[in-house]
């Protein structure tokens, strides 16, 4: 008979905690395609070996850390509590997390103050001008055309800039399956006004077919580095440069489903 598997405490992040939370993005998104494009990546990284490459991207994982905990965002994570083996004590471990940008709270090229204070300079100096132009224009360019045409086309006469933004949400992947993903989304749903919207960009097929299943409704596939990169994010050049894509969603009503809140 097999063991059940624990529940995670959905509870805030502590600012203690966000190199952990880093540390943690880093593992779960070191072979995103976008995020491969926007870091310039020429070959995949590998998870278990220590590179430049993979430090820059913890960087910028950090700056989306540290952004959305200046603008007052909802950084929330999975919790669970592992046991030692051979000692029997149990230790407190982050499974999962997930940055949400509150209504009327976006980053901005425009917002110097704040993106400096959250460690932009640093992301520059790694990443360089191009990762700016392809985060700061193609993508978010990109990103609010297609959000705004879904709005319209649902005659949602509010702007997608009054909903919810998920920035970031991932998950260890010695946990992945595990359910993580969607508790943390459904616990952001149930502390939201009855009204809220939650829009997202999903960065993969898997993700998207994930948020779907929460409620979200795809509205335009973005195509990103067309003619620059592979489906992987890696620099090509011919018939193998379609470049990667990504998903705008949205959650246009999360009142069926609204669970209880697990913190405590």
């Amino acid at each position: 008979m097999t063991a059940s598997r624990p529940k995670a405490l959905i509870r805030t992040a502590r600012p203690t905690e966000f190199r952990e939370i880093a540390m943690l993005a880093r593992r779960a998104f070191i072979h995103d395609p976008v995020m491969n494009y926007f870091g310039s990546h020429k070959k995949l990284l590998n998870r278990d070996v220590e590179s430049s490459e993979a430090g820059n991207l913890e960087s910028f994982l950090m700056f989306l850390l540290e952004s959305c905990y200046r603008e007052g965002g909802l950084i929330t994570v999975a919790v669970k509590n592992i046991e030692n083996s051979s000692s029997g004590e149990s230790q407190e471990v982050i499974a999962a997390a997930a940055y949400w940008m509150p209504p009327h709270k976006r980053l901005a090229l425009w917002k110097v103050n704040s993106l400096v204070r959250s460690g932009v300079i640093k992301v520059l100096r790694r990443w360089g001008l191009t990762a700016l132009m392809r985060i700061g224009f193609e993508y978010q360019n990109a990103s609010k055309a297609a959000m705004a045409a879904g709005y319209k086309a649902n005659a949602v006469k509010e702007s997608p800039n009054a909903s919810w933004y998920l920035q970031l949400l991932m998950t260890d992947p010695a946990f992945e399956g595990q359910g993580f993903m969607s508790a943390l989304v459904r616990d952001a749903h149930a502390n939201a006004a009855p009204s809220a919207k939650f829009t997202l960009e999903a960065t993969t097929a898997a993700s998207r077919d994930r948020y779907s299943h929460l409620g979200y409704e795809l509205v335009k596939t973005l195509k990103l580095g067309e003619g620059k990169v592979d489906a992987s994010g890696i620099p090509a050049t011919g018939k193998d440069a379609v470049g990667v894509e990504c998903y705008s969603m949205v959650n246009w009503d999360i009142t069926p489903d609204r669970p209880t809140r697990t913190e405590k």
